[in-house]
């Protein structure tokens, strides 16, 4: 078995189109080692997986076990290299691998751009094209990464202006309800609360607040149950980690705040996804020449009618 590890490790190594040297360095290791193990030896079981990772391959792949495939696994090789970083820092990999397949459409031959560090200004990544769109914000203080997949006939089906839509909406546009929001998000898990006591926490009236929350339990944002606390009945209201309303926030506050720096920009869609057909049929649009292209097509048209 370690000899078939050794003649695996070199084979991969190689497809891969890595040095002994350069395969230590991701290991943290001497070349040294790496030259070891293709000649016999085997490392700890503790380099047993980044070495899969790295070469794209399975542990049973390296020792024989199971056969290969011509394509490296991208999958495995993502999972491993997650699973291998500690809990605090995989949301980093997780952008630093979104950040890697949006600059995949910029098609760099000579270098890999790497994901920027110390960002001073708010910057974005985006691609847009006729099939993805895709928003990123890459600031260490608030990282995101929305990427959607255009079907065949746009996006109109699904995001129709329905009546629970536009109940969400009228909701939102009011700031007794953000602020409600962004206090019961910040709660522990299952907990419940009645009126009286949300209306103190967040210093509104408790007609607003019941206002808000019946507004949030009709959507299913929160829920409400009848519990016997003192002699008369009363109502109390329970929250959950909601993820869309939470995105749907942090987008919107990217939406309102115009980007204006890229890092990683990528622009080539014909139409837009929602492809409404009476917007289709409208058919391109006259380009708009600069001014001093205008002025002097208008002096060429003067000159035209003298001659005239």
């Amino acid at each position: 078995m370690g000899s078939q590890f050794s003649k695996n490790l070199a084979k991969f190594r190689k497809r891969c189109g890595m040095t002994q040297g350069q395969l230590a360095a991701k290991l943290n290791v001497t070349p040294q080692a790496v030259s070891k193990w293709e000649n016999g030896s085997l490392p700890d079981t503790e380099f047993l997986p980044m070495i899969a990772g790295i070469l794209g391959v399975s542990i049973d792949v390296l020792f024989g076990l199971a056969e290969d495939r011509d394509v490296p696994d991208l999958e495995q090789m993502i999972s491993d290299r997650v699973r291998q970083t500690p809990q605090k820092d995989r949301a980093d990999v997780v952008m630093q691998l979104f950040y890697a397949a949006i600059s995949a459409y910029h098609d760099y031959k000579l270098t890999t751009p790497r994901y920027p560090e110390n960002l001073e200004l708010e910057t974005y990544a985006e691609l847009k094209t006729d099939h993805e769109a895709v928003i990123a914000r890459l600031n260490d203080d608030l990282k995101y990464f929305c990427f959607l997949k255009i079907p065949e006939n746009g996006v109109d089906s699904y995001t129709e202006a329905t009546d629970h839509m536009i109940y969400l909406f009228e909701t939102l546009a009011n700031k007794d309800a953000i602020t409600v929001i962004h206090y019961l998000g910040s709660g522990y898990r299952n907990r419940m609360q009645s009126l009286e006591f949300i209306a103190r926490q967040v210093d509104l009236p408790v007609p607003r607040v019941r206002k808000v929350m019946d507004n949030l339990d009709r959507l299913g944002i929160v829920w409400r149950v009848s519990a016997d606390i003192t002699d008369t009945p009363s109502i109390i209201y329970g929250y959950g980690f909601n993820t869309v309303l939470t995105c749907l926030l942090v987008l919107a506050k990217s939406i309102t705040n115009y980007i204006k720096f890229h890092d990683l920009y990528v622009d080539t869609y014909t139409h837009g996804p929602f492809q409404n057909q009476k917007a289709q049929a409208s058919g391109p649009v006259p380009q708009a020449s600069l001014w001093k292209d205008a002025k002097a097509s208008e002096q060429t048209s003067n000159n035209e009618e003298e001659l005239s």
